[in-house]
Parts: C-alpha cells; structure tokens; sequence
C-alpha cells in the first residue's frame, strides 16, 4: 500500500513538473510555482536588467503578453508595445480605459495631480494647464529663466570642471529651474561655488529620487505586499514615509510663504502681462474662475492641497524629462562623432546667418526660438534620442470593461495594461532591423523636413487625450540647452561603453551616472 502511494505520488511530481515546464518553454518571463514571474520581476529590479527583461519578452511573444502574479491573489496585467493597441486604448476606445485605482495609489506621492487622476477632475485641471503652459508669453518667460539660470549656474561650472558627472550637474539643474518657474524661488540645489569638489547634499532633490524608486516597486509587487510594508514601515515603504515627509514639509512651507507674499501685494487678475511673468504657483492664485465643479464636488484650485499635488506633478515632470533626455543626448552625441559634427555646423550656419546688430558677445551661445527651430538636424537627434532613451520608460492604463485589442488579446474588466515605450524603439516590425542604431536621418524628409510618426509609435510624450501639455516646450528647452553646450564645450566620456547601463525607475537615468571631461571649444 504505502508503494502504491509513493508511485502515485511520484507519478504526480513528475506530471506537474513536464506541465511546468513546458508552461515555460513557451512562456515569455519564467513563471515559478504559485509566485508567478514575480520573483523574475523582482531579480531584474535589482540587479537593474528590468527593462531588457520586458524587451525580449515583448519580441518573443510579438509585442503583447500577460505578465502573471502570484497565483494566490490578482496580481496579473498585460504588457504590450504594439502600435495597433496603443492605438485602439489611446485614442479609438479611449473612454474604456483609465489610470484607474490601483495607479492611484501606486503614485500615491502625486495625490489628486493630473497625472493621477480621471473624468471631469482630469479635465478641468487638463484645461487650466493648458492655459497656463501654451500662452507664447509664458513659454518666452520659461524660456528666459533656463538661458539665464545656464549662464549664471550651469556655465561657470562647466567652465571650471574637468572632470564632472553630468547627470547629477543636469538633475540638479532642472531642479533648481524648475523650482524658479514653478515655487518662484531657487533652492540652489547646484550651487556656483562649493567647497571640496562635492557637490552638497539636498534632502528634497533626493526624496524626489526615493519617490521614484517606491513608484516603479509598487509597480511590479502585489499591492497587498507593499501596503503590508507601509504599515509596518519597513523595506521600500520606509523610503516612500521618509521621502513625502521631506516634500510635504517642502511644498507647503513654500505654499505658505507664497500665500503670505500674495497677501501683501496687489495682484490683478486680469494682468496677462503680470501673470505671463510670474511663477505657476502665483499664477494658480491669481487666475479668475477659482472654482470648478467636477463629479459633483467643488475644486478649489487654491486650496493647500490641490496646490501641493499640482505643483508636485510639475516640479516632477519638468525636472525628470530634460535632465534625463538631455544626459541620454550628450552621451549619444559623443559616442556618435559624425552626428556631433553635422550639429555644430547646423549651429554655425544659423550664427553666421544673423544680422550684424544681432551678433553678441558669447560666442553664438544661446540661440532665440526662431533660431531654434532652424536646427533641424539637432531637432532630429532628439527625437531619435528620446526613441531610443524615453524619460518615461513605461505608461499605465486600466480597463473600465472587457474588451478584446486589435492583436487578439482580450483585457477583462479592471485588468491593468502596462504600455513599455522603452520596447518600442526595439522592435524591427515598427522601426525597421537598424531598430538599435542612433539614425537621426530617419527623422527627416527628402524634403529637409522633420518627418511626422503617430505618437502610438513615438509614445515618449503619450497619445490621444493624454499628450504631454509640455512637448512643444521639453523641446526648445532640450535644444536651447544641448545647443549651448554642444557649441561651447567638448565632452570626452571616461567611459565609451556604447551600451550604458539603464536605471529601472519611473525615470530612465544612467545607472552609474554620466562621467565626462570637459574642455572649452575653439572655434
């Protein structure tokens, strides 16, 4: 009898294992037994391989497949890069799908910002944002506040470094300028002098990092998992406690203060020149129809929290979108000398071109909007930058009902779809077998133009509704920049390696920095 048992037993090992087994031949991320691809996830987060897992699994399955949790709780989503349901999801059946709640309380930090929110509340703050951040005036004051913050900070350093991390230099900046253009004031995160040669500590510069280090965690492990250790205050959770300590404190010490200054001016609400040169959070103070009715409730669009979350969402977007595009730019740029060599002399026609009265003393430098938009091949080495390199690596949507993708897959209702812009620069059926080459000639016409591709492909700003409010100004703040640089400096990287390493955060950063010499231009 007790052979009977161990035979059937054995006969029942041996059955469940061939069925695992070849559940994982033909699956894209190897699944373990009750855990999922979890513990593969995981692996990946850690040893900072996370987006080239996805990236294979995506070619391998023809660009979607369900990514399976624990087997003990829904912890399931799909993942896909396929043109085709990006599409569909962003733009033709748009209303199906949503941030829904889970994204919510992933990014948690962001509170009720427009990037974590739905329905009319999205819509309201869609359109006052897009008031603010579209006026020709504002983007000119934008504009301004980055090219004098360049010479009087960015500059001098660059100018005394030899040896520099510039990714750090470039984080720091757009901290410090995007603080200016949205607070009014400059934290001086990158200060022009600094003993030692280290640059200092700034708890608020670093709680952002942390913020996004818990984001991208929730992201991959069951919400019961890291809830359990945000009640205990353990693991990455202690991190997400600490760090929105650090921006409340930050954010509403400055809410206050601004409050306090507002209270002992005279501001008119309908002085467009006054507002256009103010910064946002004056801006939020000072617009008229102060209210806005959403889903039954009154938002009231200078209230301490509402305030917080958006200029937090702020403060978040613009500093992460240019410090990372333009560290991933300079890097390309260097290791791709042929492409550096077209840009400078794009840059000297454009300077040679000016009229006599116009020509000043800084050797070209910053060049004016119109300038800017002459620079087609520069423009063209972003856009293959951020193809290749997208600031935001991965974008999230949940499914209002079930509804089957143009590939085939059927999403059920409240199933969370994860769309990896990262893969989507390398897959050959969307961009062609030279898919991993730096070609910024893929972006321009016969014609000298720049070539026009559909966001569901070139996702780096998102799609349909969603499109970023701030692409038009990520790019001429990009090129503004890179231009300046590029002109007056040369960057040697320490390091040549044509493959550098990716961060596995919500923001693509170089895991081990980008370190360079830097020399001045003789031109």
């Amino acid at each position: 009898m007790a052979t009977q048992l161990l035979l059937t037993f054995l006969s029942l090992v041996t059955i469940f294992l061939c069925h695992w087994l070849l559940r994982n031949k033909h699956s894209p991320v190897y699944q373990w037994p009750l855990l999922g691809m979890l513990p593969d996830l995981l692996f990946s987060f850690y040893n900072s391989t996370l987006h080239d897992l996805h990236t294979r699994a995506l070619r391998r399955t023809g660009g979607t497949f369900l990514l399976k949790g624990p087997s003990f709780i829904n912890a399931d989503f799909m993942v896909t890069c396929d043109p085709a349901n990006i599409n569909h999801i962003f733009n033709k059946n748009a209303a199906n799908y949503e941030k829904g709640r889970d994204f919510k309380a992933i990014m948690e930090a962001l509170g009720d910002g427009i990037f974590n929110v739905d329905g009319e509340s999205w819509k309201f703050q869609r359109k006052l944002l897009h008031s603010l951040l579209n006026n020709p005036e504002f983007e000119c004051h934008a504009m301004h506040i980055l090219t004098e913050k360049t010479r009087s900070t960015l500059l001098p350093i660059l100018d005394r470094a030899e040896l520099v991390d510039l990714q750090d230099v470039f984080k720091r900046f757009m901290f410090d300028n995007m603080c200016l253009l949205v607070l009014g004031f400059d934290p001086q995160y990158l200060p022009v002098e600094y003993e030692g040669g280290r640059l200092p500590e700034n708890a608020c510069g670093e709680a952002f990092d942390e913020l996004e280090d818990v984001a991208t965690y929730r992201h991959m492990v069951p919400i019961c998992m890291w809830r359990l250790q945000n009640r205990l205050r353990i693991g990455m959770e202690w991190k997400f406690i600490r760090g929105s300590r650090t921006i409340d404190q930050f954010l509403y010490g400055r809410i206050k203060m601004k409050k306090q200054e507002f209270a002992t001016k005279h501001y008119v609400g309908n002085d467009e020149q006054t507002k256009n040169k103010t910064d946002l959070l004056t801006q939020f103070l000072v617009m008229k129809d102060e209210d806005g009715r959403c889903d039954g409730k009154i938002i009231d669009k200078t209230s301490d929290k509402f305030l917080r979350d958006s200029m937090f969402t702020l403060l978040v977007a613009g500093r992460d979108t240019i410090s990372a595009g333009l560290t991933w730019l300079i890097w390309c740029v260097a290791n791709h000398p042929t492409v550096e060599k077209r840009i400078l002399e794009e840059i000297r026609q454009v300077i040679a071109a000016r009229p006599p009265e116009q020509v000043n003393g800084d050797e070209g430098g910053f060049l004016r909007s119109n300038e800017l938009n002459k620079l087609v091949y520069l423009h063209a080495t972003v856009c293959e930058t951020l193809r290749l390199y997208p600031p935001v690596p991965y974008e999230h949507k949940c499914a209002v009902e079930s509804d089957v993708l143009p590939s085939g897959h059927t999403v059920c209702k409240e199933e969370r779809i994860l769309f990896y812009i990262y893969a989507i620069a390398r897959m050959e059926d969307i961009w062609g077998k030279d898919c991993m080459e730096f070609k910024p000639e893929r972006w321009i016409s016969e014609r000298g133009t720049i070539l026009h591709v559909p966001s569901y492909k070139f996702m780096t700003f998102l799609a349909g509704a969603r499109t970023c409010l701030g692409k038009t100004m990520s790019f001429m703040q990009i090129k503004s920049m890179a231009s300046a640089l590029l002109w007056k400096y040369k960057f040697e990287l320490t390091d040549n390696n044509p493959s550098a390493r990716t961060t596995v955060g919500m923001v693509l950063y170089m895991k081990d920095g980008l370190k360079a010499r830097v020399s001045r231009r003789d031109h």
